[in-house]
């Protein structure tokens, strides 16, 4: 199957569908609702019920211009498409995200999009698919990163959170808009802890409750009225909850907490290395089970683990493509 890299997305010509495409176009899969893929107004856009919601919250339409038509395709379901089967499955990345197998003239190519292997706190398990060629992800795509499964980072939210309010501290969670954020409020609350939540997180609480995610207890955050309570709030409200004077002490939940430079550069006391994208040896048992002829690096550190795979007998590549814009939301 023919696959174009551009600096918007990926184009499969022969069936006429972009992969997660930025640039409004024709028809896009999007992958999950992160806004480094969840952009554009597109004609007719494909992804699951919760991405395809989250895509329409931030969607912005210029004056007169028409809704784009949603498709949805919830995991284990088929759609015919220009002559290939799309498939959707679970990728344990935040809520909704799915990777797309395309079956066409024979051949069975994976995209994963943003994607990690381990059980996620909040949401779908990942099934690896098997495939010919695996276009995947490499965010986190070194040796340097072991990350933690998700009851151990829960523990240490909750442990992390517990220390703070019996010694009379404020603990203060930062955590992107959307997936980590709402990970860590869940579990906060199912621990019985009071939370008290950024409006840039608890804009999308709702879209979890109505995937059957509870949050008891949580609020939102007001800036006086902290005391008794756990915070969790997006990195630049971090910066300003920091310069305020009051007894905040800070966690970092996020991949690259496993880095040795992850404390001075966030300025956190508590570093917990979990994320919402696989690790290193994920990566590796991903594609193991996916037993793909062929592998293409799409993000994060392609050429290093390219070479890795080259070096373990796999067909991989890095393809070049212009530069793409990154959001800080899918930053580990």
């Amino acid at each position: 199957m023919q696959v174009e890299y551009c600096a918007s997305g990926i184009f499969l010509p022969e069936i006429e569908l972009w992969l997660d495409n930025t640039e409004p176009c024709g028809a896009t899969w999007i992958s999950h609702g992160h806004s480094d893929h969840a952009r554009g107004c597109h004609g007719l856009v494909i992804g699951t019920s919760a991405t395809l919601r989250i895509y329409r919250m931030r969607l912005w339409l210029p004056e007169n211009e028409k809704e784009p038509e949603m498709r949805p395709l919830e995991f284990g379901e088929t759609t015919e498409w220009h002559g290939a089967a799309l498939t959707a499955y679970p990728a344990s990345h935040i809520l909704g995200a799915a990777q797309l197998l395309i079956e066409f003239r024979g051949e069975r190519l994976v995209y994963t999009g943003d994607i990690k292997l381990r059980p996620p706190l909040r949401g779908e398990q990942t099934e690896p698919v098997p495939c010919d060629r695996l276009i995947i992800e490499s965010t986190f795509g070194l040796p340097v990163y072991r990350l933690l499964d998700r009851d151990e980072a829960a523990a240490q939210i909750v442990s992390f959170a517990r220390n703070c309010l019996e010694e009379g501290a404020t603990p203060a969670f930062v955590g992107y808009a959307l997936g980590r954020g709402q990970e860590i409020v869940s579990v906060l609350c199912d621990a019985g802890i009071t939370t008290a939540v950024h409006g840039a997180i608890a804009k999308f609480i709702p879209i979890y409750q109505e995937h059957g995610y509870g949050f008891p207890g949580w609020e939102p955050y007001e800036a006086r009225s902290t005391a008794g309570k756990a915070l969790v709030v997006v990195p630049s409200h971090g910066n300003s909850l920091e310069a305020s004077g009051k007894n905040v002490r800070f966690a970092y939940v996020s991949g690259w907490a496993a880095l040795d430079n992850a404390r001075s550069r966030s300025g956190a006391e508590r570093l917990i290395p979990y994320s919402d994208h696989a690790d290193f040896a994920e990566l590796l048992s991903l594609v193991e089970q996916c037993r793909p002829k062929r592998i293409d690096v799409v993000h994060g550190y392609t050429v290093p683990f390219a070479r890795i795979l080259q070096a373990r007998g796999w067909d991989a590549a890095a393809p070049q493509r212009a530069s793409a814009h990154t959001s800080i939301e899918a930053e580990g």
